[in-house]
């Protein structure tokens, strides 16, 4: 079957519309609609038009100047910068997605996407892959934030206070981000623009960052052991990393919605009291002492850092 090209669908569904609050009949609708566009309309699909079983923008008929800046606009925003996907059905429908291996990252998004459509989204797991989906509609929405994004277009939702500003870097942290085992936390991308449009961001909220830097190059061979295939990467890959001492600042103003991620930050950032240089002071304070008296030794090295402190 031969699909019309979507304005024209759009013009042809405002035009039935026009036509028949003007009183006219499927008839005059189907011969003023040939006349004027060259493209014959059956009546069933006038019908369908006109009860609003189908149409071109989609199940969610919000417009652009029903798009207010909020939260969770900022969050859909960083996940479509990330992990997110935006695609058109045969049957005319602008999806808005996500797919993620972490149940309360699709669940927060699902929050998000009912927030700003005003309608529950459909929420479902692959079974090929094993990963949580969640699928929203909305013609809108897909126009607004279709890939590449533009952040241009898109600066004036994400930067409207502070708080959506750290609600689009939890999402594309989320999306793109990482906490390895040491507590180094990085976020990787294959698109320099959003990086340093991140970085913007980061420093702004004086959370330092370095990079981006190159992470993987074009035509790195990567193993899947459960496919067992080897794949090539297909664009060079960039990350930023965030310093040392900003960890517990991106933690406190960002963080994760990943239970995974943030157990592991919040891990990391217990942990990286022993390895500070006044720990070990303390720590070395604590031995001397140890070796006068006993009484001494029942305190434990964290309460002589915080006594410091």
């Amino acid at each position: 079957m031969k699909y019309r090209p979507l304005e024209l669908r759009m013009k042809l569904y405002d035009e039935v519309h026009s036509l028949r609050k003007l009183g006219l009949s499927y008839n005059q609708i189907i011969k003023m609609v040939q006349e004027k566009y060259n493209e014959k309309l059956s009546k069933s699909h006038i019908s369908e038009w006109l009860r609003d079983v189908h149409n071109p923008y989609g199940r969610e008929l919000i417009t652009f100047d029903d798009i207010k800046p909020s939260k969770e606009l900022a969050f859909i925003i960083g996940d479509m910068a990330g992990d997110g996907y935006t695609h058109i059905r045969e049957d005319y429908h602008y999806i808005i997605g996500l797919k993620s291996k972490d149940v309360e990252h699709v669940m927060e998004f699902a929050r998000c996407l009912e927030v700003v459509t005003g309608s529950k989204p459909w929420i479902g797991k692959d079974r090929r892959n094993g990963l949580y989906v969640v699928e929203g509609y909305s013609r809108t929405l897909c126009e607004l934030l279709k890939k590449p994004l533009d952040i241009e277009k898109l600066r004036y939702y994400i930067e409207y206070n502070q708080e959506t500003i750290t609600s689009f870097l939890r999402a594309f942290f989320d999306s793109e981000g990482s906490v390895e085992k040491n507590g180094n936390i990085r976020v990787y991308n294959t698109d320099l623009t959003i990086l340093n449009y991140v970085k913007e961001l980061l420093l702004r909220l004086n959370i330092e960052v370095t990079g981006p830097h190159l992470g993987v190059k074009k035509g790195t061979p990567i193993y899947n052991r459960k496919r067992g295939k080897t794949y090539y990467v297909k664009k060079d890959e960039y990350y930023l990393y965030i310093r040392l001492n900003s960890r517990r600042r991106f933690a406190e103003l960002i963080g994760f919605t990943i239970k995974r991620k943030k157990k592991r930050l919040i891990k990391a950032l217990n942990l990286s009291h022993h390895f500070s240089p006044i720990y070990k002071v303390c720590l070395d304070i604590r031995r001397c002492i140890a070796l006068q008296t006993k009484d001494y030794q029942e305190l434990s090295p964290r309460q002589y850092y915080e006594h410091l402190i």
